[in-house]
């Protein structure tokens, strides 16, 4: 394409076929990394309800032992790590809060038509409107794409924070829990 073919498609306010291609890689990076976030989320979940299942028969069983031992505390921060690794993998699963994000944008009307959550409770024809409404304005277009990879990289942002609270705090308590085991029961002996 010579310079003159392209400073018409700058001036038509169209999007050239290089600024679309960069769309499409951040917005495909974007749901790959969501995807991976949610995995992450699901393993830390799946791996502290494990801990839990096994650990409360094991506690029971051997009640006796743990208490003339004294690892009741390091047993019980072990559940209580677990238990909040769980709740705060959970909240990086939890779906958006689409309710929250329109009072954040303040209800605006001409919200991006591209994003299910903020059509899914439009009837058919308030969703041809506005879609239509956005397809025949190429800024209208370039505001949407940006507002969605916008709260697509925001809620990623929020996820993988806590993914790394969640991480952070596994590890803490459980080598906190070893930790105070053994210097109670070198104590002890």
């Amino acid at each position: 394409m010579d310079n003159q073919n392209k400073s018409k498609v700058k001036e038509s306010g169209k999007l050239s076929r290089n600024v679309l291609n960069i769309i499409r890689t951040t917005m495909r990076n974007n749901i790959e990394l969501t995807h991976i976030a949610d995995n992450k989320a699901n393993v830390l979940l799946s791996l502290n309800a494990l801990m839990l299942t096994f650990l409360v028969p094991i506690v029971v069983a051997n009640f006796g032992f743990i208490e003339t031992m004294r690892l009741g505390v390091s047993i019980g921060l072990l559940v209580t790590t677990c238990l909040i690794t769980i709740y705060l993998s959970a909240l990086a699963l939890t779906p958006t809060d689409f309710k929250k994000l329109e009072k954040e944008r303040g209800g605006d009307r001409f919200s991006s038509p591209f994003f299910y959550g903020n059509y899914h409770k439009l009837s058919p024809e308030e969703f041809e409107e506005r879609i239509g409404i956005a397809l025949n304005s190429d800024a209208a277009v370039k505001k949407h794409i940006v507002q969605d990879l916008y709260y697509i990289g925001a809620r990623l942002g929020q996820k993988m924070g806590l993914i790394r609270l969640a991480f952070h705090l596994f590890m803490t308590g459980l080598i906190v829990s070893v930790l105070v085991a053994a210097f109670t029961m070198l104590i002890i002996n």
